[in-house]
């Protein structure tokens, strides 16, 4: 048997870091590591790990910062505790930072106070929330892009405990051609449409408001646009994006999919990428667009500068900005050539810097690391 990993995840639902995940597990050397995680008891996400034959321990996990999640907290934190203790794992990896005081008190509870931890930060976080989640407390922090490197040193992280991982997509399995034509009538869309379209689960900090608001002048430049939204919605924002659109007079241009697994299809049959986020940590849904040949327009938060080569492989834009993100759509949709040529160069990019075996190598050496530092103190 391999060496034996717990993962940490307390999300349902499938967005960009479950993705992630599974896409890590799927390629982990089973000779060498044994993975289990601690998820929810329910949901597609213990599904595909099921799928993938990665065994899982149901846990909820509530929220760190809720006061009134105290007491539900305390039993999480036993709970997670005696599971660490049972499965006796080399090292806990917590997928995302909302969970690392948990798993930070579960193991120091415990008979395990000496088992290393490494935590995933997955998202923008401000040098302040670094103490919060106590991610000054854990073994080894993997940032998902430079820019949240330099917030968790800012923040107190020692720079020795800090690794830039980018997250990786796989590019083993050969592109096959995709039925564009099937995609577009199962959106809806009349024949003949452009297609603009957003990966990411519905969430305001997605900057989906931002989009809808630039909507209105790109069809008014190009009036065949159309603009779709694939991602899952738990919290009914779907509904305020319908009313947006409604008051805004476009409501027939934008149609929202849901989740869709796998997304390659709906990315296939776009003209134009486009990512509006106000926050974002790396945006593996963008590489995935660049992987499948797609000109992107972006935001300049977060890591998605370093995703994004401005002027190659698309078009930056500041966050929040309405006008700038019609103004580079509608340059883009006019100019095929120049979009052609940065969806080529885009492809190139992703395969030389964001792959998922280079992405898999590094976590698996930055484990064989931490074992080996962990070994050094014992």
């Amino acid at each position: 048997m391999g060496t034996r990993i717990l993962y940490v995840h307390g999300i349902e639902a499938i967005g960009g870091a479950e993705r992630d995940l599974i896409a890590l597990l799927k390629t982990l050397d089973r000779h060498k590591w044994e993975p289990h995680v601690v998820c929810p008891g329910t949901g597609p996400f213990r599904e595909q790990l099921h799928a993938i034959a990665v065994p899982t321990h149901a846990l909820s996990l509530p929220p760190w910062r809720k006061p009134l999640a105290v007491f539900q907290r305390r039993s999480a934190i036993g709970r997670l505790g005696a599971l660490v203790s049972q499965l006796d794992p080399a090292l806990v990896h917590v997928n995302d930072i909302w969970w690392v005081p948990h798993t930070v008190r579960a193991i120091a509870s415990g008979r395990s106070h000496s088992m290393p931890i490494v935590a995933h930060v997955r998202q923008e976080i401000e040098p302040e929330k670094v103490g919060r989640y106590e991610l000054d407390r854990v073994e080894a922090v993997i940032a998902i892009s430079r820019q949240i490197e330099q917030s968790l040193i800012t923040g107190g992280v020692s720079m020795g405990r800090v690794r830039t991982l980018y997250s990786g997509i796989d590019f083993s399995k050969r592109q096959s051609s995709h039925d564009d034509q099937g995609i577009r009538r199962l959106i809806g869309l009349p024949s003949g449409a452009v297609l603009l379209g957003t990966v990411a689960n519905l969430f305001p900090r997605k900057g989906y408001e931002v989009m809808l608001r630039a909507l209105p002048a790109i069809v008014h430049a190009v009036p065949t646009v159309h603009y779709v939204i694939v991602g899952s919605d738990d919290h009914g924002y779907a509904d305020r994006l319908k009313r947006l659109a409604s008051e805004l007079t476009i409501a027939d241009r934008v149609h929202i999919v849901g989740f869709q697994d796998p997304v390659q299809p709906f990315l296939a049959a776009l003209d134009l990428y486009m990512h509006p986020a106000l926050m974002e940590g790396f945006g593996i849904a963008v590489v995935e667009a660049m992987a499948m040949g797609k000109a992107v327009v972006a935001t300049t938060t977060g890591g998605l500068p370093e995703v994004v080569a401005q002027g190659e492989t698309g078009l930056l834009v500041p966050p929040g900005d309405a006008e700038s993100l019609a103004e580079a759509a509608i340059s883009l949709l006019k100019h095929t050539f120049r979009r052609e040529q940065m969806g080529v160069c885009g492809r190139m990019r992703a395969q030389e810097r964001f792959s998922l075996d280079a992405s898999v190598a590094h976590m698996e050496q930055l484990y064989g690391d931490v074992l080996g530092t962990q070994k050094g103190r014992g």
